[in-house]
This record gives structure tokens, C-alpha cells and sequence, in this order.
């Protein structure tokens, strides 16, 4: 059975994905600035959030997004003047967008250019570091010895820059490490057969570095309004204060498609992060809702927990932006935006729009023959 957005009872599905075009962004170049920085599963496009605030919010109020993964909706509002706070429970997520949403100098970039320059001449004398490689018994599953070896070069590399470039070239080398190791993409974890060896690593860790320095160019001495990211339970926010929010923009993850922790577990050993924290707090994962006998009724309570939360965070007449796929458990659909709606609903929201966006055919943040997502649906909903 295929996953569509096509399960909702509350008007004409067709209706709802032509008023939904507004929101699909065909055309648009969804890798500027520094988007493209990390590969993430079912990542917003920046057009999403980016229309939302600029739609909704004014310069100065504050937006949120409990669900940040790469920090997508943060570095839009951080351009657009917004100041912005994001949660998310694991450590790739985190990384990311505080690489993303640091405000680089002319003097960051000129030490990025200089890194990049010499970074063919360093790689040729550094050593591997064996106190670097994470102690992980399950590693030579997933790496070659040699690979891991040349991991921990770079990573010592890495390790000598100041911030914020420290930060934002260890993204960069999280970025790699799937490609780099026998997990076959993004967004299938299995482990393939393929041939990698130190040259395969040096080569794609200045390539993504000679790519992001191209980008970073493009956010240098901007006007950027702040960011604030929590690594959190996104269940429970107390260090975002009450009636603070204008704007909550997020994906929440999408019931019974994803294990975020899963696929990004090899980073989070490298980058020295808590992998339990990722996979015991993670919300919907794939793993535990194809277990016989499933049924979505937890994913809705977590869902439900976070919503108490928005409704307590949110100022009156704050809005959230909430874009989410249907999905199936245990062979039967579920609507899963009609739940939320409800949900939402008895915690003091009103639903103000509902539109249903169509995935690119070509061009799309995961893996859609893992995802099997083709549309989402699009939730505005305002706190009375």
C-alpha cells in the first residue's frame, strides 16, 4: 500500500492538493545558502518556512520550530529578522543547525578559504588518531579499518579550527560518513558492498568543504536575528517561556516512516553524541510501529504531549504552520492531519487552513522508494 496524503475525511482531497500548490515550490532552488549543508531525512524546503514567517510574523517576534532537524525554519527566520528557538533530541540534528545558523564573518569565510586551500597538504601528512575512533564494537560492520583510520584524521583536523568553523566543518564531516561507510543511503539502513578506500574520504570531505565555503558566502554579514537550539525532549520545552512565540513552523516526524536515529547512528558516534537519547525520545519511529499488532495510539499521545506544549508556548493568536504525512500501521491507513486537527482542537487551536502539497516528481529531501510519501498535508492552525 502506497503512503498518500489522501486520507482525509474533512473536504474533497482533490480540492485540497489544487489550493495546495501554493505550497509545492517546483521550481525553486531548494539547496541555496547553506540548506544543502546535511543530507536529512524528509526535510523541509526552505520555501516552506520562509513563506510562512514572512507571511505571518513580523521582525523581531519570535518563532519556533520543536522538531528543528537540520534547522531548516531557524536559519529563515534568522535571515528574515525573526529571532528563533529549536528543539530536537538528537545530536546530528543539533550539530547542524547551529552550523547552519552561526553568524559567520568576512574573517570566518577567509579562515574557511585558507582551511580549504590547504586542506590537500594537511590530509597528506596527518595521521590517523585511534583515541578519535568511537570505541563501538559494531564499527568494522560499517567501516573499512582503513576508512576509519582516515575518519579520524580529518576529524583531528577538524578539531584544531576555532568556532565557529569548528563546528560547521564537523557537519560537514558528519555529512560524509554514510557515504563513506557500507550503509547503503539516508534513508535505508542495511549495510552494502562497495569499495572505499582513504582517497574516497579525503576526496569527499574537500569536495562537501570547497561546497559549503561557496555557500557560506552567501550568509556572511548578514542581518541576522538570533537562534537558540536545545538539544530536548520536545515533549516537554520549560526553557521556552509561555506566550513568547508568534509563529511555530515544523515537520513533526512522520508516524511509521522514518528511524532518525537509525540512519544517522554512525554520525552520532562520530560527532560524540548520545545515541540513546536520540533513539528512546524519537516520536513515530519506523521500528516500533511494524511490530505485529501495532497501532498509532502512542504516536498520538506523544503528538498530543508536544501540542499541550505549543498551546503553552504560543502567545495568544500565535499561529503553527504544520506540515505532516498520512500513514499506515499495521496494514491500515491512518489519518494522521485529521488526528491532529482534533487533537489540536481540544487543546484550544482553530483550524484557520488545510492544504495537501504534492512531492517533486525529480527532486526530493529522502529517498521516496524507501519513503513511499508522494503528498503531505499542510495544517495552519491559530491559538485562540
Amino acid at each position: 500500500m502506497q503512503r498518500k496524503a489522501i486520507y482525509s475525511k474533512s473536504r474533497n482531497v482533490n480540492d485540497l492538493i489544487t489550493e495546495g500548490q501554493e505550497w509545492n515550490f517546483h521550481d525553486a532552488d531548494t539547496a541555496e545558502l547553506l540548506h544543502s549543508l546535511h543530507p536529512y531525512p524528509a526535510k523541509f524546503i526552505p520555501q516552506i518556512p520562509r513563506k510562512a514567517i514572512e507571511t505571518w510574523t513580523k521582525p523581531g517576534e519570535l518563532v519556533s520550530d520543536p522538531f528543528c532537524g537540520c534547522g531548516t525554519t531557524l536559519l529563515e527566520a534568522s535571515l528574515l529578522g525573526r529571532p528563533s528557538v529549536g528543539v530536537d533530541n538528537n545530536a546530528v540534528a543539533v550539530l547542524v543547525s547551529k552550523a547552519k545558523t552561526a553568524p559567520y564573518t568576512a574573517s570566518d569565510l577567509e579562515a574557511a578559504r585558507q582551511f580549504a586551500s590547504s586542506l590537500k597538504s594537511r590530509l597528506a601528512k596527518a595521521e590517523p588518531r585511534e583515541e578519535l575512533i568511537p570505541d563501538n564494537p559494531n564499527f568494522l560492520y560499517w567501516f573499512g579499518t582503513e576508512v576509519l583510520q582516515r575518519l579520524s584524521a580529518i576529524k583531528s583536523l577538524i578539531l584544531e579550527e576555532n568556532e565557529p568553523l569548528q563546528t560547521l566543518f564537523l557537519a560537514v564531516f558528519s555529512s560524509i560518513i554514510v557515504r563513506v561507510s557500507y550503509q547503503d543511503s539516508d534513508t535505508r539502513y542495511a549495510r552494502i558492498t562497495r569499495v572505499i578506500g582513504p582517497s574516497d574520504v579525503d576526496k569527499a570531505f574537500r569536495m562537501s568543504i570547497s561546497e559549503t565555503i561557496s555557500h557560506l558566502r552567501e550568509v556572511v554579514n548578514l542581518n541576522r536575528a538570533s537562534v537558540t537550539i536545545y538539544q530536548a525532549d520536545s515533549r516537554s520545552i520549560p526553557f521556552i517561556s509561555s506566550d513568547s512565540v508568534s509563529l511555530i513552523v515544523t515537520s513533526p516526524p512522520y508516524l511509521n516512516a522514518y528511524d532518525y536515529h537509525k540512519y544517522h547512528r554512525q554520525r552520532i558516534h562520530w560527532i560524540d553524541g548520545d545515541v540513546s537519547m536520540a533513539r528512546d525520545l524519537e516520536i513515530g519511529k519506523h521500528d516500533e510501529f511494524t511490530r505485529p499488532g501495532a497501532t498509532p495510539d502512542k504516536y498520538f499521545e506523544d503528538m498530543n504531549s508536544c501540542f499541550l506544549e505549543w498551546n503553552r508556548v504560543l502567545r495568544c493568536g500565535g499561529k503553527c504552520l504544520v506540515v505532516v504525512g498520512d500513514a499506515i500501521v499495521n496494514g491500515k491507513p491512518v489519518q494522521v492531519a485529521d488526528t491532529f486537527v482534533e487533537l489540536m482542537h481540544k487543546q484550544g487551536f482553530s483550524l484557520i487552513k488545510h492544504w495537501i502539497r504534492e512531492l517533486h516528481t525529480t527532486r526530493r529531501a529522502f529517498n521516496l522508494r524507501n519513503s513511499r510519501i508522494s503528498h503531505e498535508h499542510v495544517l495552519l492552525v491559530e491559538k485562540a
